[in-house]
């Protein structure tokens, strides 16, 4: 039994791979906190039992803001370190008031944004020791809420092995007015935005096609010119490969490792200013960062459709020189280094 144990919400399988990468660097124990819908009452009063069931650690780390809860039970009761490792987007949605209200659960975090912000404030400050954010875009919604006393470090995620090789052989049809984005169904990745961003695209590119691909998303996209839903596909390589842009539009995402992908495939992309990951698509260049609208998108996908070849082929290459550093090896060593570092400021 290690010292240390990564929290999580759900099934083995739904655990985020490189957080599982992220845990074995630092040989923690991986523990579930529940494995029903975070919806439910039930969920709830597991993720507070637990806090005191899995037993005796030094140092927990919650994967996630709903494993927040056990954590906070687990140092009252045996006095642990609580590590935040925060890679989701529901502290962000809570204190922007953006809580898309579904069941009981989401409405009481509604009331939270709205009417319970101090106490949010002095829980968070008072139980979380020290946080590993993935990206500078979490940092910096986090400071607001957790204050200047608690410490942040700063850890990306990376691509897993197989796919992060297959990527690297991929070279893209930049000639080819084809745009890519991938990701379930779920309001914060936004790709209602960018499909109400397609007409006013394909009004200045008129054989501009945008695929979506992924679980669960509405068949209605399709009814926009030059939109197709493709749901899931088995092999995302393909996807890539036939693609000559990359579009994240979400409202608000850490640091999604689509984006990664797309770079080490060398596939120019363009991203939201509220998407995590615009810290490296802005090495390729700032015009391919969106305002979080539909208008903004367009601007953009306009912007790179409009480039020459030659500046195609540069943003390209600039893409996979920056996806070559997200491999496992690399940032599971690197976190390895902040997580250290972490504790070492907490002590």
């Amino acid at each position: 039994m290690s010292d240390i144990a990564m929290l999580y919400h759900g099934h083995a399988e739904e655990l985020h791979p490189a957080h599982r990468g992220f845990a074995e660097s630092i040989d923690a124990d991986i523990v579930s906190v529940s494995n029903t819908s975070p919806h439910t009452t039930k969920s709830f009063y597991q993720e507070l039992v637990r806090g005191y069931s899995i037993g005796k650690y030094e140092t927990v780390i919650a994967e996630g803001s709903r494993p927040l809860y056990t954590g906070l039970i687990h140092k009252m009761i045996h006095g642990s370190t609580l590590i935040y490792l925060c890679a989701d987007h529901r502290l962000y949605e809570l204190w922007n008031s953006s809580v898309e209200i579904e069941s009981v659960y989401t409405f009481f975090k509604y009331l939270l944004g709205e009417y319970g912000k101090p106490v949010v404030r002095a829980i968070a400050q008072y139980g979380v020791d020290g946080i590993i954010a993935v990206s500078d875009f979490v940092k910096e919604y986090l400071r607001p809420i957790f204050g200047n006393s608690v410490p942040i470090h700063i850890a990306h995620p990376y691509i897993q092995p197989d796919l992060y090789n297959r990527l690297g052989d991929i070279e893209p049809n930049l000639e080819q007015k084809t745009a890519l984005t991938v990701g379930r169904s779920t309001r914060y990745k936004g790709v209602d935005l960018l499909v109400d961003a397609w007409p006013a695209i394909r009004e200045r590119h008129p054989n501009a096609e945008l695929h979506v691909v992924g679980d669960g998303h509405s068949e209605s996209y399709a009814n926009t010119a030059g939109v197709t839903v493709r749901g899931f596909v088995e092999d995302i390589t393909n996807v890539y490969a036939n693609a000559g842009l990359y579009v994240q539009p979400s409202r608000a995402d850490p640091f999604p490792v689509t984006v990664l992908e797309a770079l080490r495939a060398g596939i120019p992309t363009v991203v939201t200013e509220s998407t995590g990951s615009q810290s490296e698509v802005k090495k390729l260049d700032d015009r391919l960062i969106a305002s979080t609208t539909s208008e903004g998108l367009s601007k953009c996908v306009n912007w790179f459709f409009d480039c020459e070849t030659d500046t195609k082929q540069r943003l390209s290459n600039y893409a996979k020189e920056r996806g070559r550093w997200f491999n496992s090896g690399h940032k599971k060593q690197y976190f390895r280094r902040k997580f250290e570092e972490l504790m070492t400021e907490i002590e």
